[in-house]
């Protein structure tokens, strides 16, 4: 082989190799990454919100199993700062609203038709 072949694969091999890193860093940020949707199982663990204290320190709500802890981070260690938080008013309604949104017209349908379940049952 040439120098100029061994040359060429090496460069192929490279730039193929740079293709399948920058489709996998794209995955990532397009959340990707996890499979959750492809099991079908609900996520128990989330972050619900992260506020940066100082350049070190940063407090967080994080959200386990229906009750969320609000905890503090930093260089020497976690600190949980409350245990059983309440969602402020402001959050529950945006949730009450963001669940409204989700069930989208399946949603009312299902009340539609229990509405209309409940008036037949009075009428017979």
């Amino acid at each position: 082989m040439l120098a100029s072949e061994i040359l060429r694969v090496v460069f192929g091999f490279v730039v193929v190799l740079g293709m399948i890193g920058l489709a996998a860093y794209a995955a990532q940020k397009a959340g990707l990454s996890t499979m959750n949707g492809v099991t079908g199982r609900k996520k128990r663990l989330s972050l619900r919100e992260v506020l940066p204290l100082d350049a070190r320190r940063r407090v967080a709500i994080i959200k386990c199993d229906d009750t969320e802890y609000l905890i503090m981070l930093g260089p020497h260690g976690e600190t949980v700062i409350d245990k059983e938080l309440k969602p402020s008013v402001e959050h529950a309604e945006t949730e009450d609203q963001l669940q409204n949104a989700l069930a989208g017209p399946l949603g009312n349908i299902a009340s539609f038709a229990s509405k209309i379940r409940a008036t037949g049952k009075h009428a017979a």
